[in-house]
């Protein structure tokens, strides 16, 4: 189980999908935000990101997060940034994106898909990733133990008319004892390299209901 589900406390995250914005006149007020794969070299610190676009851009100063525990390693973030021109950024800074690989539906022990508040879905520009935005509740208790826990199911493949494939993939989420006081926004992130079908359809266990959203895989990455 611990190689296909994610227990964590979660970071929250306070970016959209929108790619940059404008809050003034401020020190923040041509910062961007970005999903990206994130660079560990030998001493755990961020130099260079490549972003969703397929830009790299070289960090300065370079980070070094307390989440980046291990040496030369790529990392899914969000990172916010002010840009200094040149393809050189300064970091304001970096969260760690939960990466969720697709498993079949038979490796989970228990199949947990407690609500979530369903925000948005798209296949990032460089089709790497599918990125999900959504909320879950969220409080605190008095031993701090509690721990949201995701994963995502890998169920059936069906042939379309059309002779295409369809993947029908599923949210795991064990809301593990957390209270449901308040809601904080997450992204999570499916990667498609490991994707052998030309589509995929995801569901989304929501307060309002079943949530269905059916997602191209470009061929480059089959």
């Amino acid at each position: 189980m611990r190689n296909i589900l994610l227990s964590m406390a979660l970071i929250a995250a306070t970016a959209c999908e929108t790619d940059s914005y404008d809050t003034g006149t401020g020190k923040y007020s041509y910062t961007r935000a970005d999903f990206a794969e994130a660079h560990t070299d030998g001493k755990c610190i961020i130099k260079d990101v490549e972003t969703d676009d397929g830009i790299r851009l070289s960090l300065y100063p370079e980070a070094a997060p307390k989440w980046t525990n291990r040496p030369d390693t790529v990392y899914r973030a969000l990172m916010y940034y002010n840009d200094k021109g040149g393809g050189s950024v300064e970091p304001i800074s970096i969260s760690p994106v939960p990466v969720l690989t697709p498993r079949p539906e038979h490796e989970f022990e228990d199949r947990h898909t407690d609500p979530v508040r369903f925000e948005s879905i798209w296949l990032s520009k460089s089709g790497k990733y599918i990125n999900i935005g959504l909320y879950l509740k969220n409080g605190t208790t008095d031993s701090g133990s509690e721990r949201h826990t995701l994963g995502m199911m890998r169920e059936t493949t069906t042939v379309n008319d059309d002779l295409t494939r369809t993947a029908r993939l599923r949210l795991y989420h064990d809301q593990g004892g957390v209270p449901e006081y308040y809601s904080s926004r997450y992204y999570v992130s499916i990667p498609c390299d490991g994707i052998d079908t030309d589509s995929v359809t995801i569901s989304i266990n929501t307060y309002e209901g079943m949530s269905e959203h059916k997602i191209k895989i470009p061929d480059r990455m089959k």
